[in-house]
């Protein structure tokens, strides 16, 4: 599987739009930067026919040190996620 950079996904958008490449850059950064406010404020954000990035939660536990044994408080914490949408589930199986 070959992996797309940021730089190869706004020449694709300077191609298909006929847009500066200066403007696509400001405005992929734009989108990025709300998609991590948004997180940072504990917002979803639901993209139609992409997907959805969210947080999720892992609460604090006990955790156990493999080679002492000795106990390790593992506080709450909160870890961006993406899920799929049904759209892009059928275009990524359908090759489309």
């Amino acid at each position: 599987m070959k992996t797309i950079r940021k730089e190869e996904l706004v020449e694709r958008v300077v191609e298909r739009t006929h847009i500066s490449k200066t403007t696509v850059w400001r405005v992929f950064d734009a989108v990025v930067e709300e998609i991590a406010l948004s997180l940072a404020h504990k917002e979803r954000v639901h993209v139609a026919r992409f997907g959805t990035f969210d947080l999720r939660h892992y609460p604090e536990r006990m955790g156990v040190h493999p080679r002492t044994q000795a106990a390790i408080p593992y506080p709450e914490r909160y870890a961006p996620s993406f899920r799929s949408s049904l759209t892009m589930k059928r275009r990524v199986r359908d090759g489309k």
